[in-house]
Parts: C-alpha cells; structure tokens; sequence
C-alpha cells in the first residue's frame, strides 16, 4: 500500500463579494494497479485514455498542451461528455469502478498528463 497526499488551495479577493480562503488536505490510501503517463489525443474522434478502471480509483488529468492556447480537450466519462480541460486546467476526482474515461481534442490536438491510483 501507498499514499497519495492532495491538497486544494483556493484564494481570491475579487470572485466573491467576501474574500475567498480555503485550504483542504487529504492522505489518500492507494493499492496495485496505478498508472501514471502523457498521451497525444487527436481532434475528431474520442480516443480512450482509462479503459476501465478494474476499482474505485482516484484519477488525475491535466491538459499539457502548449502549441495551442485555444486547443481543449473534451472529457468523456462511460462515453457521455462530463468536463472540458482548456490548456493548463486539471481535475482531481474519485471515481467508481468499472468506468471508461475517453478524450477528444477540440480545435486542434492536445497532450493530456493523466494518473490513476486505486483506492486501497
């Protein structure tokens, strides 16, 4: 078994009306199988980047990308569209078992760093 440490930071003294400061950190127990790698992904068809998770995992994806500024990436959770990665955006999320994780390149082709660890 390993750990994975996560933390959020958000700040901001000019998206809400009071001043925004939360700060939240979590361990995370992780077992066998993980992953962790890029992957060029393509405009015009979804390519898969986890094919099925085989357990509850926590997933990790970031678009890399640096050619394009305009260049997203379409994400695809069991085949339905459920998040947009402009360049330089990433999502930390738990995920059940059992579940595809897909990815289409808008605009022009992306270069997406992405990890999964399972939840131990």
């Amino acid at each position: 078994m390993a750990t994975l440490t996560t933390k959020l930071t958000l700040t901001s003294s000019t998206a809400m009306s009071d001043a925004l400061n939360v700060s939240v950190t979590d361990i995370l127990t992780t077992a066998n199988p993980t992953e962790f790698s890029r992957k060029s992904i393509a405009t015009g068809s979804a390519q898969s980047v986890i094919a099925s998770n085989s357990s509850f995992s926590y997933v990790y994806l970031k678009n890399i990308s640096s050619s394009n500024a305009a260049a997203w990436l379409q994400v695809k959770l069991g085949g339905d569209a459920k998040m947009r990665l402009d360049v330089g955006e990433f999502a930390i999320f738990p995920l059940y078992s059992s579940q595809a994780i897909t990815m289409e390149a808008q605009t022009a082709a992306c270069v997406v760093e992405y990890g999964y660890w399972t939840k131990a």
